[in-house]
């Protein structure tokens, strides 16, 4: 009698699903950029940011840093560089960094390499480094903790692979957040403040951390602040002159306004929802909505502030993590890679046994499934079986990605008034 023959993937365990699972998003992920890559879309799509960090590290190396803020002299450098830029159906605009020049400094080396080689180079650096962060933040913590499966999680999180994807310089605000935490809870309060002056980078994430500060009168953490500030605001001056700084706060203004690379219809955040609402509905109405969910998402976060926070409490990185994620909603620009500096109080919350248990799930899975959804209805409405629905893809994602940080922050606040922590 023959054995009957067992079926694939029969009795597997959570984990073994959840195994499966990971292979799945791994396949997807490495399936986008190779398509991308067949595509020849290198700078188009995979890299687009990190091409604009390469093209102001070479105009500060060869024309100086007055112009690397100039949108005319962006395009003439990084036109060349994308494939077909005069295909009619990839109308080139150039992509701006508005950083402070002090921020620029890297990619200047960067830049004397080839722009592909570069972003080799980059990505291997990046994902290097946060790697290694990333174990030594969950060994600060818990020194018996084994750090591999969670790191497959995170790594394998939407976030980390859009900002790897990109190009993006998240690695250092997930380091700058984690060393906050690191010294605020160890007593530190200056150098906390220093660390948390690298935010300037992305100043948008300081929106509500920075009132915060004020509401617990953090004084030392906000002199430290004040200090790294001044440090990197003299030394811009002296790399760009008043005039670069000037050029820079004309390309800030020009964010708030929408410049078309921005793409606010891909965001997270409330002002995503306010663009899809409105050309579903009405701009007012759409609006209207939106602005009643920024006000209630920014007083959500600063009421985690309004009692005395101890910094060596769970409370603390609690706050902080509602913070940020209120800050991910209602900042005006805030793309999906942003999530990344959730990490460092979301690792200390889960290995501290403080997060539902379902939050590393709803970390990992949903932004994924989100994004296939997006590409299985984008290939049904090319092949016209379904009705064309513009920037569905980008209201999928983006309402994953803002429903993300307002359960975070509903967490957070709900935790706050309990009295487990």
């Amino acid at each position: 009698m023959t054995e009957k023959r067992r079926l694939p993937f029969q009795n597997l365990s959570a984990q073994g699903w959840q195994n499966l699972a990971l292979a799945a998003i791994f396949a997807f992920y490495a399936a986008q950029v190779g398509l991308e890559i067949f595509r020849n879309n290198l700078f188009i799509s995979v890299g687009a940011d990190y091409l604009s960090f390469w093209s102001v590290g070479h105009i500060a190396n060869t024309q100086g840093y007055e112009d690397v803020y100039d949108l005319d002299v962006l395009k003439g450098v990084q036109e060349p560089l994308v494939p077909d830029p005069d295909d009619p159906f990839k109308v080139f605009t150039p992509v701006p960094t508005p950083f402070l020049p002090i921020f620029i400094l890297p990619f200047q080396a960067l830049a004397l390499l080839r722009p592909a080689v570069s972003f080799l180079v980059w990505t291997a650096f990046n994902l290097l480094v946060l790697i290694l962060y990333l174990r030594f933040f969950i060994r600060s913590i818990a020194p018996q903790q084994s750090s591999d499966r969670l790191l497959i999680l995170l790594l394998l999180s939407f976030p980390i692979f859009s900002s790897l994807f990109w190009g993006q310089m998240n690695v250092f605000l997930v380091i700058c957040v984690g060393e906050f935490l690191r010294a605020a809870m160890g007593g530190k309060a200056f150098r906390a403040g220093l660390w948390l002056g690298g935010l300037l980078l992305k100043p948008q994430i300081l929106i509500l951390i920075g009132p915060a500060l004020l509401l617990q009168r953090s004084w030392k953490t906000l002199l430290g602040f004040a200090t790294i500030a001044a440090a990197l605001l003299a030394a811009s001056i002296g790399l760009a002159g008043l005039d670069g700084l000037y050029n820079m706060a004309s390309l800030w203004l020009g964010y708030a306004g929408g410049l078309p690379t921005n793409a606010p219809e891909n965001m997270m955040n409330w002002r995503m929802l306010a663009l899809h609402l409105g050309a579903f509905t009405t701009p007012t109405l759409g609006w209207g909505f939106a602005i009643a969910g920024m006000i209630l998402t920014i007083l959500a976060g600063l009421y985690l502030w309004l009692r005395r926070i101890p910094t060596s409490a769970r409370k603390f990185v609690v706050a902080v993590f509602g913070t940020l994620a209120a800050t991910g909603a209602a900042t005006w620009h805030s793309h999906l890679h942003m999530l990344m500096v959730l990490i460092p109080a979301f690792i200390y919350l889960f290995i501290q046994d403080r997060l539902p248990a379902k939050a590393l799930s709803l970390w990992v899975f949903p932004l994924p499934v989100a994004m296939f959804l997006a590409f299985v209805l984008g290939l049904m409405m090319k092949f016209e079986l379904l009705p064309l629905i513009q920037g569905i893809g980008g209201l999928l994602m983006g309402i994953t990605g803002l429903g993300l940080n307002l359960y975070f922050l509903v967490w957070s606040v709900g935790s706050q008034n309990k009295r487990f922590l």
